[in-house]
């Protein structure tokens, strides 16, 4: 969870924590020492307010772990100088977590938190730094944040910075919208000031020669792992044993006793195991020592498979689940004449959960290929593997990429490991090379982007392979394959409109489509019957449509609404038995097909309206009590209510905010007495 979005967990219901009620009005006083900022899920304080470090893991919405907030870190040297720089950032910090955003409803999580305290720390040394200058003396931070010369110079220092310009600009935007009363003083607007000005790049799309080397090679790579997938996760297991995989000199050293009681060597394990050939090139190893890192080889040809093709951000994958996998039946199976199966059922998806524009982890699901299915599988049995170790029984518990560092620490605590810096190390990623072919493409892909200006883009380089890049080139492609609608990849990717997905199609008209192939007489290209762009047409209405029955019809909750009346009345028949749920489930799915019929989530129930809807756009969630396409839940109206009624006892009676507020409530209230009530009274 986002420490902004629910800022009132980090408001201790111990009694000791003093400040609670002061702590988010508008008192410049900061809270006592003992004030509890983060608890765990056993309810263990892990960052209070006089602490030098300040953890907020248990926060968090990424699967790694975030570093804590350490105070100590920001000088070399105590003194009364540098203390009184550590208290101002802690304060300035303390309203950002409480008051930044609208209210108490903020939207800061840990990580962008703990990048503020990074830009903090730069400016609270380089304010002590200015102790050399006879005719400036040591800045408090409010001298920084008030005083346009000095920041002008701190900005001028910094903002060559990767991320500075953009990172300190709305830093500053923040602590203008907590304002004076609450900080203590008016920061610099961020439009006084020249920060300078870099444009941001869009991710290129990978080139032709390049994605089908990745596609080949992870290919390779996948069969490889796959030969040895029942072999791997007793091997692994076996490592629980201290002496086991030790060089025979090693175990008769350290006590294992005598020949009888000597375990297999490493070789002779991967032997016994049938693993030689599975574990050699990328994931070679010769010793114990070497397996952690030989396994996270693994873990990261896996990981870039699902990035490859799912189109799954960074994080979407590395939040997967041990028992990620479920499996539905899109198209049933065909069979001839003589009973034989000539084209298998078809539709699988794998089940994360992405918090990109949701401030916690909503779970969604994400159509997923043959491919990715058999690297799961692969990743599973790894993981098994490693739960022997952490003395786990059921693995179901676990991330899916289990940290491997176990084998090297016993201490290693249960979670992801850091792919990202083995999947810079492999060799494969390395080999490559940058064509100028290569540099054609790129240049069509983006025309206004200057590749031969960028070293990473150089002829002969090995290509700066990145998640995100096959994201991107998974749109880009599959738009110009012509075979996968705008509204499709929108569903696979989790945008919020179609023009972002449009966004990361760009320019796909340009370059011919690596999908399929070319068929001369039809002049056009032509995808295979088993081809993944086709499991997107066919499963993403299939998504669509059982989201849509699963929340309403499986769901014991009274529906209101223009589509949520109607769905009501077809739930009563489904239950009376005039109407069969597989009826239901047909129609729905029909409607969803042709375009007549959507779903998405919203924050009084649901909404079926197909095409853009400047009202959910914008926020004015309550036009959806008029909407006929809205589905309304009378415990999200109640919940609503509460909120609100919350909410605006924080406002003052003649401020706009009040007033707007309370019209929305009206509604609210009013829809509750008139609608809601008024069919229970008549059941």
């Amino acid at each position: 969870m986002s420490a902004g979005y629910v800022s009132g967990l980090f408001i201790s219901s111990d009694k000791s924590d003093s400040v609670a009620p002061d702590a988010l009005g508008n008192s410049t006083v900061a809270p006592s020492a003992d004030f509890v900022l983060c608890r765990d899920k056993n309810g263990k304080p892990t960052a209070t307010y006089g602490d030098d470090a300040w953890d907020f893991n248990p926060y968090r919405l990424s699967a790694k772990k975030i570093m804590a907030l350490n105070f100590n870190s920001i000088f070399a040297e105590g003194g009364p100088e540098q203390e009184a720089l550590i208290a101002e950032v802690k304060y300035i910090l303390f309203c950002l977590i409480y008051s930044a955003g609208s209210g108490r409803v903020g939207r800061l999580s840990p990580s962008t938190l703990l990048q503020y305290f990074v830009e903090f720390r730069i400016a609270a040394r380089f304010c002590f730094d200015q102790k050399n200058k006879p005719l400036v003396g040591v800045l408090s931070m409010r001298q920084l944040l008030i005083t346009p010369v000095y920041f002008a110079v701190f900005v001028s220092q910094n903002n060559k910075r990767t991320n500075f310009n953009r990172t300190f600009r709305g830093l500053l935007n923040h602590l203008l919208t907590i304002g004076e009363q609450r900080l203590g003083y008016k920061v610099i607007s961020s439009n006084d000031l020249e920060f300078g000005r870099t444009k941001s790049m869009q991710h290129p799309v990978i080139p032709t020669h390049i994605y089908l080397g990745i596609i080949n090679q992870l290919g390779n790579f996948l069969d490889q792992l796959y030969l040895g997938l029942d072999g791997i996760e007793n091997f692994i297991a076996c490592f629980a044993d201290f002496f086991y995989g030790r060089s025979k000199n090693q175990q008769r050293t350290r006590g294992a006793g005598g020949e009888k009681h000597r375990r297999p060597t490493f070789e002779q394990a991967l032997k016994s195991h049938g693993l030689s050939k599975i574990m050699s090139d990328e994931f070679a190893c010769s010793d114990r020592r070497q397996l952690s890192r030989s396994l996270m080889a693994m873990q990261c040809v896996v990981k870039t498979i699902i990035h490859l093709y799912t189109g799954m951000r960074d994080q979407e994958v590395l939040r997967l689940s041990y028992n990620c996998l479920s499996q539905e039946v899109a198209v049933s199976e065909t069979v001839d004449d003589h009973g034989s199966v000539r084209d298998s059922a078809r539709m699988i998806s794998i089940i994360s959960t992405t918090t990109k524009f949701e401030g916690y982890r909503k779970e969604e699901s994400w159509l997923a290929t043959e491919e990715v299915i058999k690297a799961i599988k692969v990743a599973q049995a790894i993981c098994r593997g490693l739960c022997v170790l952490y003395r786990i029984d059921n693995p179901e518990k676990c991330p899916l990429f289990l940290n491997s560092a176990i084998l090297l620490h016993e201490d290693t605590e249960v979670g992801v490991g850091r792919l990202d810096k083995r999947a810079r190390e492999m060799n494969w990623s390395r080999g490559i090379l940058i064509q100028s072919a290569d540099l054609r493409e790129l240049t069509l892909s983006d025309p206004e982007r200057d590749y031969s200006s960028d070293n990473r883009y150089a002829l002969g380089k090995p290509w700066p392979i990145s998640s995100h890049q096959l994201r991107r080139s998974l749109a880009f492609y599959a738009s110009s394959s012509g075979f996968v609608s705008l509204p499709s990849l929108k569903s696979q990717y989790k945008h919020m409109t179609i023009q972002m997905t449009r966004y990361y199609a760009n320019n796909f008209e340009n370059l011919k489509t690596i999908f399929g192939y070319f068929d001369v007489k039809k002049n056009e290209f032509v995808l295979p019957a088993s081809h993944v762009a086709l499991e997107f047409q066919v499963g993403m209405p299939m998504a669509v449509a059982n989201q849509l029955l699963a929340d309403l019809l499986g769901k014991e909750t009274s529906l209101f609404g223009g589509t949520g009346s109607y769905m009501e009345k077809q739930k009563a028949r489904v239950e009376s038995g005039e109407l069969c749920v597989e009826d239901v489930r047909a129609e729905t799915l029909s409607r969803v097909k042709n375009g007549e019929l959507y779903y998405r989530s919203t924050l009084l129930g649901g909404c079926t309206k197909v095409g853009r809807c400047d009202s959910f756009l914008l926020g004015d969630f309550v036009e959806c009590l008029s909407c006929e396409g809205a589905i309304i839940k009378s415990e999200k109206i109640a919940d609503a209510i509460v909120t609100m009624n919350s909410e605006i006892a924080s406002y003052e009676k003649n401020s706009v905010e009040y007033q707007i507020t309370k019209i929305d409530l009206d509604k609210l209230v009013s829809f509750q007495a008139r609608v809601i009530e008024t069919r229970r009274v008549e059941r």
